[in-house]
């Protein structure tokens, strides 16, 4: 009996080893949300990268506003060498050819370092704009994580968020496990979810510069 239990046990283990592309796609999916209604004409938040992600929402009609979160500098005495978001935002459209005006949300706390950060300058944003509805930019693996931050952050205010996931142009759903970019963001996203889950604001015990 036992040894019909190890012989079950190595052939299910086979067949999953034989499947792991599907087991993998699979587990990253569940990562992503993408749920931005059009003909609501909602503010576009760039929260990091996604640039064309929301330059094609701008184009398609689903908002006439892009807005743009100020993040921190990682370290400020060489900020300048570096573009800030709103000048990355600009030569991409100038190179697109893209006529938008960019609004950049300021930051409670000298810049943002985390979604949280961001959530919280935003909500404040919206009500000072009355801005009843967000379609939020995030990279398709962190997008559940980012809507799920907004949403607590959000919550008794009124003002309905939805996510638009931006694709990487290095690693996808479909081919993260071959990337050491793609290994390193779907193997932490899980532990950072679990982190959110706890808390509606930066944790102590990680420090953000």
């Amino acid at each position: 009996m036992k040894r019909k239990v190890i012989i079950g046990l190595i052939a299910i283990l086979i067949l999953l080893l034989s499947q792991y592309e599907l087991l993998f796609t699979g587990y990253a999916r569940f990562f992503i949300i993408d749920n931005p209604t059009y003909g609501v004409n909602s503010p576009i938040v760039l929260l990091s990268g996604g640039f064309l992600k929301a330059f094609e929402l701008y184009e398609k009609g689903y908002g006439k506003r892009l807005l743009l979160t100020t993040e921190r500098h990682l370290n400020a005495k060489v900020a300048h060498f570096f573009p800030t978001v709103k000048q990355q935002a600009e030569k991409i459209a100038q190179a697109l050819d893209i006529q938008v005006e960019f609004e950049t949300v300021p930051s409670l706390k000298g810049g943002a370092t985390t979604i949280f950060d961001k959530a919280y300058d935003l909500r404040i944003f919206c009500e000072k704009e009355n801005l009843k509805h967000l379609i939020i930019v995030a990279g398709s693996f962190q997008s559940r994580r980012a809507l799920y931050a907004f949403n607590k952050v959000f919550q008794g205010s009124g003002i309905v968020v939805e996510v638009s996931a931006a694709s990487n142009e290095v690693f996808n759903e479909e081919n993260w496990w071959l990337s050491d970019r793609g290994i390193a963001a779907y193997l932490l996203e899980p532990i950072k979810f679990v982190v959110y889950l706890l808390s509606s604001k930066n944790v102590s015990f990680v420090k953000n510069h």
